[in-house]
């Protein structure tokens, strides 16, 4: 299983034009070896996850080329090396960006169109597959709530607070939350979060998403526990089914690479990912 993970392919990195300014990419065109099997776009994760998850998502990138698929990786806006400052990030700006990105890919290929997002960016996929047609949605260890994101975020600010030993340190993401409504602007773990993008990141929750008809496919590895993240999906999995929409639970061992102190991979991930894309399977 593990060996199309260690086929290589030209990524090519360029910047196009997004109003505003432009947006970082890098394409990974599809093997000329084996049929083309249509176009892949990655959504990445929040903030410093973001980093974090970038060698699994490039090792995955390649085995998706490798099996005939165009995968393009773009940083939205205020996002990695993309133009903006990182408080000036929206989600609905995000989803602009996706629309943009989803053309260009989809016009380099034959065949459906696929989305794959990590942790946030795994949300902000559904959304956007709430307005544009795909075959696929590919979910790396998703948020289902923007809110619970936002909070997860805000404990770092709160587990610094108590290394310091600081008293007049806030206690609780309410409080943060709290000072952030206040302040219009709060620093976590070296970026500066804006109340206004927190509030269209915490106003989605995947409960509430009407996806068009589509299949999801939700990889989960190491905590929570899998039997929790599995009823989870299977939730959802109840409530999309009248909207035409199939889900499939992917439990995997490994790491929680997206929050390790140093950059950690998942072989089981890009395996079961892999597994299930493969031309035998999809055929």
């Amino acid at each position: 299983m593990n060996a199309p993970l260690l086929i290589t392919s030209h990524a090519e990195p360029f910047f196009f034009n997004v109003d505003p300014g432009t947006r970082f990419c890098l394409y990974h065109p599809p093997s000329q070896s084996v049929p083309a099997r249509g176009a892949i776009l990655y959504v990445h994760p929040f903030a410093e996850e973001m980093n974090k998850t970038r060698r699994m998502a490039a090792q995955q990138a390649r085995a998706f080329a490798a099996m005939g698929f165009a995968v393009l990786q773009m940083d939205l806006f205020g996002c990695g090396d993309s133009c903006g400052d990182f408080h000036s990030g929206r989600w609905e700006q995000w989803k602009r960006d996706l629309a943009v990105a989803a053309d260009w890919v989809s016009d380099r290929t034959s065949g459906p169109l696929h989305l794959w997002g990590a942790r946030l960016g795994a949300l902000l996929a559904l959304d956007f597959a709430t307005t544009r047609k795909v075959d696929d949605v590919i979910l790396w260890q998703p948020f289902v709530s923007g809110r619970t994101c936002i909070n997860q975020f805000l404990r770092l600010r709160l587990a610094t607070g108590m290394d310091r030993d600081d008293p007049a340190a806030p206690r609780s993401t309410a409080a943060l939350r709290a000072e952030l409504a206040a302040a219009g602007r709060l620093e976590v773990a070296g970026y500066e979060l804006d109340a206004a993008m927190v509030r269209g990141i915490d106003a989605c929750d995947a409960v509430n998403l009407k996806l068009l008809p589509c299949t999801v496919h939700w990889f989960a590895s190491g905590a929570p526990a899998a039997r929790r993240l599995s009823a989870g999906a299977a939730r959802l999995a109840e409530r999309w089914a009248p909207l035409g929409v199939k889900l499939y639970f992917h439990p995997v061992d490994g790491v929680p690479f997206w929050a390790t102190s140093d950059i950690a991979e998942c072989p089981a991930l890009l395996a079961a990912t892999t597994a299930v894309f493969a031309p035998a399977v999809l055929s």
